[in-house]
C-alpha cells in the first residue's frame, strides 16, 4: 500500500485521526483545505491550501505532485467534488450522478420512491405558496422541512405541527440551504432515531455499526448523544442491513462509506437521509472502537481501486459521543479538568465555542459547546463514562454563576418535561 497516493478533501481539527490512520495504513496523504492553518496539514505528507470545490485547482496541484490514486472526502462538502476529480482523473469513484444524488435532500427522496417501505411522504417546493400548498395536500401533522442542500449539521430542519408554523419554517430551511436550495417537505417519521456506518463494495453492503440519539427539544433535531450500539434486536439489525443495501443501490452508489440516518417505527426503519462519506466529527473513530474496522481507511483503499481488508464487523463494543449541553447565558470561560481527558475511557473531549459566545437553544450543531467521546466494552460502561465526565466539566459564565454539562438523564428530564 505504500505506493497508494490519496487525495483527502478536508484537513479540519476532527479529520487529524483519518489521517493519521491513512498514513500508519501506508498511503501517502495530500490533505486539501481551504483554510491555510488546517490542522491537518501538520500530520499530512502534502499540504494544499486549496477549497474544496475548486476542482481545477486541486487537479492541477496533484499532477504537479506526480499525481494521486484515489480521492475521498471527509465532509459532505467534498463529496461532489471527490466524484468530479476522480472522473477526470479516470480514477475509482462512485459516479458524478451518485454523488448529486447523495448531496441532495430531494433527488434522494425521488430515488427512493422506488423502496416505499423504507421511505416517507414528501413534497419538494422553492417558494413560501408552494410550501403552503404542499402542507396542505400531504394534510398530516407533524411535518418536517428541510434545505434540499445544505452544510449538514441540521441546519434549517424544522417541525411543525400546525399551519401556522409553515412561513417560519419554510424561511429557516431557505435560508440555511446552499444558494437557490429547494426546500424538502417531508411527513414526521415517529420512532427511535439512529444511523449506520456502512461499507460498499462491488455491489455489496456491510454495517460496521449503528448508534442510536438523543436529540434536542423541538421543534429543532440536533443530536445531543450518538450511542453505540443501539438497542436492536438481531432481526431488526438485518432489517436496517436490508434497507441500506438497497438505499446505496437506488442512489447508484457502487463503492465506497455510507452515513445513513433513520428511525425505527413500530412498522419497520424508515430512511431520512444518507451521506457518501463517514459519519461526521469522531464517528471514524468511533465506528473503528464499536467495530474493529478502520471506516476511513478502508474508504481510502476502496477509493485506489483496492478491495479492502476488513468488510464486515468483527466486534461490538459501546461508545458514547456526548455533546456538551449548558444552560443558556454568556460564556467566560469552561473548564475541563485534566483528569477527564486523562481518562483510559476517553477518547477525546473539547470546546467548539470561546469566551464572550451568548448560549442559546440548540439550532444546529454549531450552538453545540462541545463534546465528549467515550468508550468502553458495553454501551453502559461507555454512558456512564460519559456522564462522570460530564460532571466535571464546568462553563463559567459572565453573570458569575456556574454549572456543569448536563448528564444525559437531566437532559432526558428536560426534552419530556
Amino acid at each position: 500500500m505504500s505506493s497508494k497516493r490519496i487525495l483527502i478533501l478536508g484537513g479540519g481539527r476532527y479529520n487529524v485521526p483519518s489521517i493519521r490512520a491513512a498514513r500508519e495504513a501506508g498511503f501517502s496523504t495530500f490533505v486539501a483545505d481551504r483554510a491555510a492553518d488546517a490542522p491537518g496539514f501538520k500530520i499530512a505528507d502534502q499540504a494544499l491550501p486549496i477549497d474544496l470545490n475548486d476542482c481545477d485547482s486541486l487537479i492541477q496541484a496533484t499532477k504537479q505532485l506526480g499525481g494521486v490514486d484515489g480521492v475521498v472526502s471527509m465532509a459532505e462538502v467534498g463529496v461532489r467534488a471527490a466524484a468530479t476529480i476522480s472522473a477526470r482523473l479516470g480514477l475509482p469513484s462512485i459516479s458524478e450522478q451518485a454523488a448529486a444524488n447523495a448531496t441532495s435532500k430531494a433527488a434522494m427522496r425521488r430515488c427512493w420512491q422506488s423502496i416505499p417501505e423504507y421511505s416517507t411522504d414528501f413534497e419538494v417546493v422553492s417558494s413560501l405558496n408552494e410550501a403552503r400548498d404542499a402542507v396542505q395536500r400531504i394534510g398530516r401533522f407533524p411535518l418536517i422541512f428541510k434545505p434540499d442542500r445544505s452544510f449538514g449539521g441540521s441546519r434549517g430542519v424544522t417541525r411543525i405541527n400546525t399551519p401556522e408554523e409553515t412561513d417560519a419554517a419554510f424561511y429557516s430551511a431557505k435560508s440555511q440551504g446552499l444558494p437557490g436550495s429547494d426546500v424538502v417537505i417531508e411527513r414526521c417519521v415517529e420512532g427511535s432515531e439512529h444511523s449506520a456506518e456502512v461499507l460498499i463494495w462491488q455491489g455489496r453492503t456491510s454495517v460496521l455499526c449503528i448508534g442510536q440519539k438523543v436529540k434536542s427539544l423541538l421543534p429543532y433535531r440536533v443530536d445531543v448523544s450518538v450511542q453505540y450500539p443501539a438497542q436492536l434486536t438481531p432481526a431488526q439489525q438485518k432489517t436496517v442491513s436490508d434497507m441500506c443495501h438497497q438505499a446505496v443501490n437506488s442512489l447508484g452508489l457502487t463503492q465506497g462509506v455510507a452515513h445513513v440516518e433513520f428511525a425505527y417505527t413500530a412498522h419497520g426503519p424508515v430512511l431520512f437521509e444518507l451521506g457518501a462519506r463517514c459519519g461526521g466529527g469522531h464517528t471514524p473513530q468511533i465506528a473503528h472502537h464499536v467495530s474493529g474496522v478502520n471506516e476511513f481507511v478502508e474508504a481510502c483503499r476502496m477509493a485506489c481501486g483496492v478491495a479492502p481488508d476488513q468488510f464486515a464487523p468483527t466486534a461490538s463494543r459501546g461508545a458514547d459521543y456526548r455533546f456538551l449541553v449548558f444552560p443558556p447565558g454568556m460564556m467566560a470561560s469552561i473548564d475541563i479538568p485534566q483528569l477527564v481527558s486523562n481518562d483510559a475511557c476517553v477518547l477525546d473531549v473539547g470546546v467548539t465555542i470561546q469566551s464572550g459566545t451568548t448560549i442559546g437553544p440548540l439550532h444546529s450543531t454549531s450552538d453545540r459547546a462541545g463534546f465528549l467521546v467515550a468508550i468502553g466494552e458495553t454501551l453502559e460502561e461507555a454512558s456512564a463514562c460519559a456522564d462522570h465526565g460530564c460532571r466535571q466539566i464546568t462553563m463559567h459564565y459572565a453573570d458569575g454563576t456556574a454549572h456543569h454539562a448536563s448528564e444525559l438523564v437531566a437532559f432526558r428530564e428536560l426534552t419530556h418535561s
